[in-house]
Formats: C-alpha cells, sequence, structure tokens
C-alpha cells in the first residue's frame, strides 16, 4: 500500500508535521479485517480492546475513542500524541489525508486535515489515488458480507 507520508522515494508526497495527530483525535476509522489481523498479530490487544461494537457502526469494524488528557483519541495514540502501532496502523491511517468521496467519487484531502493546503499542493502519485479507491471499495466489500451474517 502507498501512503502519503512513505519516505520511500521522493515521488511519495511526505507528511512533515509529525508533530500533528488531529486525524487521531475523535477518529472514526473503519479497518479491514487485514487491519484488525495485523494489529492484533503484533500487539498484545484483541479486536474487543480497541474496535467500538459493530452494531454502534452500521456494522464497520471501526477503533474505539478513548479518554486522555490531550482529548478523546485513538485507542492506540499515546497521550504524548504518538502512535503506538505506527507500523501496523490500519490502512486508513498509512493513506490519510487521502479520503475517498463516496458522493463525487473523488479522492481528496480531508477537509478535517490541520494542513490540508500544504497536502493540497502536493502531486500524488497514481499509485497512492488507487490505493484509497482498493481500501474503500475493500471496507465496502466486508461491510455488505458482514451484513449477510
Amino acid at each position: 500500500m502507498y501512503r502519503p507520508d512513505d519516505i520511500g522515494t521522493e515521488n511519495f508526497v511526505r507528511c512533515g508535521f509529525r508533530d500533528c495527530y488531529k486525524c487521531c483525535l475523535e477518529t472514526e476509522m473503519i479497518l479491514t479485517k487485514e487491519d484488525v489481523a495485523r494489529i492484533e498479530k503484533n500487539t498484545t490487544f484483541n479486536r474487543e480492546d480497541f474496535l467500538l461494537p459493530t452494531e454502534q457502526t452500521d456494522g464497520f469494524m471501526q477503533l474505539k475513542n478513548v479518554e486522555s488528557p490531550i482529548g478523546r483519541k485513538c485507542f492506540f495514540l499515546s497521550d504524548k500524541g504518538k502512535c503506538t502501532i505506527y507500523e501496523s496502523a490500519p490502512g486508513g491511517c498509512k493513506l490519510y489525508p487521502l479520503i475517498l468521496n463516496l458522493e463525487t467519487d473523488e479522492v481528496m484531502i480531508d477537509i478535517d486535515c490541520r494542513e490540508r493546503a500544504w497536502f493540497n499542493d502536493q502531486t500524488y502519485m497514481h499509485e497512492q489515488v488507487v490505493s484509497v479507491r482498493i481500501l474503500v471499495n475493500s471496507l465496502l466489500i466486508e461491510n455488505d458480507e458482514m451484513e449477510e451474517l
């Protein structure tokens, strides 16, 4: 998966705002089955620890927010604003601030991103845009499969 802040090549847009964690506050991050399996494999947590009950999320697997001194934050964000599972982070976190607008079918920068202006001035590789579409399609397919159970 290609992420906006990949460091592997100068062709990728790289986030220069490592001190920002706004996207991890009051998050509504949806996870794929693969995300959940990877997190469970690489941490000591079970899905019940970090996911909201699916009856609260229209059947999607969504990260919990927890109370902290810095506000309601992602279950995996430390009180110092650092991701504690960065290498195992969900696909949506890796691709953020790129999102898919379901109404227009446009891959865009999330309007809630603190550094939106900077990201809007960047050029994204085709692979980054395709990764967003693949992730959203996977989430929608998985949710349909879960509803059928």
